[in-house]
């Protein structure tokens, strides 16, 4: 009997070199342009600049730009980055980014864990496990938002370093 090979990881998606804040690149079969999008509180915005009815990409681009300005001066500012918003959890710990999963191991025996979720940097996420078997579930759940606090806390100084 051969070996299985193992399956390769995904391959994390790559950002569109040529998209700016607020400003994504379009170049579909159809369309060809930039689009503008911001979102303020519950509020979107969105419109797009064709290359075509603009004369080009660069004044296109431009026009984008001088678009998402105008937007962002007249729309709210944001007090904290999205990440810093608090919001209501709508897990089944009570606790945002911390969830009681269970799954079957390679024998096929169910698993209860606690999976964490947390955002580590800007499009980076990190998911850890904490057992419910060698834990307990109220243990468990204790270290995950701890854990969870810790990864944020480390976010919010490297971000208050970088600026």
């Amino acid at each position: 009997m051969a070996k299985k090979k193992k399956a390769a990881a995904p391959k994390t998606r790559a950002r569109n070199a040529e998209s700016i804040k607020n400003i994504k690149r379009i170049d579909s079969t159809k369309t060809h342009g930039w689009q503008v999008h911001v979102r303020r509180g519950g509020t979107l915005k969105t419109k797009l600049f064709s290359d075509r009815l603009h004369g080009g990409k660069r004044k296109a681009l431009v026009a984008a730009k001088e678009h998402r300005d105008m937007l962002l001066k007249d729309m709210a500012k944001l007090a904290k980055p999205l990440w810093r918003i608090a919001r209501k959890p709508r897990t089944n710990t009570g606790h945002l980014g911390v969830s009681i999963t269970e799954y079957a191991n390679k024998g096929g025996k169910k698993r209860e864990v606690v999976t964490v979720t947390v955002r580590e940097s800007l499009g980076k996420a990190v998911n850890r496990k904490f057992s419910v078997d060698k834990l307990g579930r109220e243990q468990a759940i204790k270290k995950a938002v701890a854990w969870r606090s810790k990864v944020l806390k480390e976010r919010l100084k490297t971000e208050k370093a970088a600026s």
